[in-house]
């Protein structure tokens, strides 16, 4: 068989098994310069001698399949990475998120403190009202999106790898009903009162809930429909 025909096949069964693309170049060049090495150990061996010694491709795929599935952690235990796995992970990811929106606030409020000083008390009322209003309707988008699609990303990422796919949108369907159930409400200052943002969790379909819903639905479709 020839060289380049030899490659051919094993590639096609090779991605028939569902391996990412890189493993699959390097295993393949991995095995044609073994077969090389044998052919050159023993000059009176044929290319065809060579590659029958190394397996059928049918073999080698099998072989190297059973190989990828054993080495990670998500192909041994897919239903403890990709089910249990987001229950555990959203939380976390969603509180570090919001940590981390809290904390860049800080820094900016405190340089602007140490840079403007009392000017800042000089800011008109109403314009002080107008930037908390925006300042509380970017956080309620950052809180309500973000961390989830964020969530949404990683496990993707994570399923491409390990040539899990399924599994994956799996993991973004869990993320998406733990958007969907997510609340927020954003009340503005008025005269005397603060602004006030509520955060909690309830089923309440409707349009807002769905949209949250989608997001990482829509993560998960395009990362893992349209990246090769």
């Amino acid at each position: 068989m020839d060289s380049r025909l030899w490659r051919d096949k094993l590639r096609g069964e090779l991605n028939q098994k569902g391996l990412p693309t890189p493993y699959i170049d390097r295993l393949v060049e991995e095995l044609a310069d073994h077969a090389l090495d044998l052919q050159t150990e023993d000059t009176s061996m044929e290319a065809q001698q060579a590659y029958e010694r190394l397996g059928t491709t049918e073999q080698l795929a099998a072989a190297a399949n059973q190989e990828f599935r054993r080495r990670t952690f998500a192909s041994r235990y897919p239903v403890l990475t990709f089910v249990l796995g987001p229950v555990a992970f959203v939380p976390a990811i969603f509180i570090m998120m919001l940590l981390l929106a809290f904390g860049i606030a800080w820094i900016i409020g405190s340089t602007l403190e140490l840079v403007a000083g009392d000017k800042l008390s000089q800011i008109p009322e109403q314009t002080n009202a107008q930037l908390e209003f925006w300042i509380l309707w970017c956080f309620n988008g950052y809180a309500r999106f973000i961390p989830f699609a964020l969530a949404a990303w990683i496990f993707c990422r994570w399923g491409q790898r390990t040539s899990m796919r399924r599994w994956a949108l799996v993991a973004c369907g869990i993320v998406a009903v733990m958007a969907g159930i997510v609340f927020t409400k954003t009340t503005p200052a008025t005269g005397n009162s603060p602004g006030l943002y509520m955060l909690g969790l309830t089923f309440n379909p409707n349009l807002r809930q769905l949209i949250q819903i989608l997001v990482p639905l829509a993560v998960g479709g395009w990362f893992l429909l349209r990246v090769p």
